[in-house]
């Protein structure tokens, strides 16, 4: 308990304000930025330009990251969905297929993230470390599985939702009111899932036996810093 103590020490407890600020910009970019390029290409230049500004602003990110030396978890599933929509949106030679296809990579996020939870390894539990440096006898702990649980069921549920609000606005508006409806069911509510999650885990560890006394003691100056 002793090397935990110092280990968290170290880190600082997870400090919802400090962790929006640092990692929330970089959540939006990495789920949105992709998106955001291809539609400005698109729009300048042409369907080929907008899925290659898209690609080389994907891998980009995923080499900054590295060089960071950071697990970059969320940016590994940002580049793969990027490539997928790419093969996808060059051999259809459409740019509505291209930005359709945010609906069906709704429904496989929400079916992985559910499925995870469903096989007993929550995905909330591999995405952690890009958050916050949890040490293995914290996510060893009870607390942390039941935490994790929670926050995994909320997010596999917001991505089935948004699909489905996403599918709504496919078949009813034009081409850019649906990417604006893509942006607002997307960013604002990142940041607010991202806060909650933040929130909900502080607050459960800091209710539990094991890591309330911990949390409580150490001091927020010691936040990692994520930009």
């Amino acid at each position: 308990m002793e090397g935990t103590a110092i280990a968290a020490a170290q880190a600082g407890p997870p400090e919802p304000g400090a962790i929006i600020r640092h990692a929330g910009p970089r959540l939006v970019r990495d789920a949105f930025g992709p998106l955001a390029t291809f539609f400005i290409g698109w729009k300048l230049i042409g369907l080929g330009a907008g899925i290659a500004m898209a690609v080389l602003f994907g891998v980009s990110i995923f080499l900054h990251e590295r060089r960071q030396e950071r697990p970059a978890t969320l940016v590994r599933v940002s580049l793969t969905l990027v490539m997928l929509r790419a093969i996808v949106g060059l051999s259809s030679g459409s740019a509505s297929v291209y930005l359709a296809q945010e609906i069906g990579i709704d429904a496989l996020l929400s079916s992985v993230v559910l499925g995870s939870l469903a096989a007993g390894r929550p995905l909330s539990s591999w995405i952690a470390a890009d958050v916050y440096p949890f040490t293995a006898e914290m996510r060893d702990s009870q607390t942390f599985r039941e935490v994790m649980r929670t926050v995994t069921l909320v997010w596999g549920l917001y991505f089935a939702t948004r699909g489905l609000v996403r599918l709504s606005a496919l078949l009813t508006l034009s081409t850019n009111s649906y990417v604006l409806v893509v942006a607002l069911s997307e960013a604002p509510f990142l940041l607010a899932l991202l806060a909650w999650s933040v929130h909900y885990t502080t607050r459960v560890f800091r209710g539990s036996e094991q890591w309330g006394g911990l949390f409580d003691e150490l001091p927020a100056a010691g936040l990692i810093t994520l930009d």
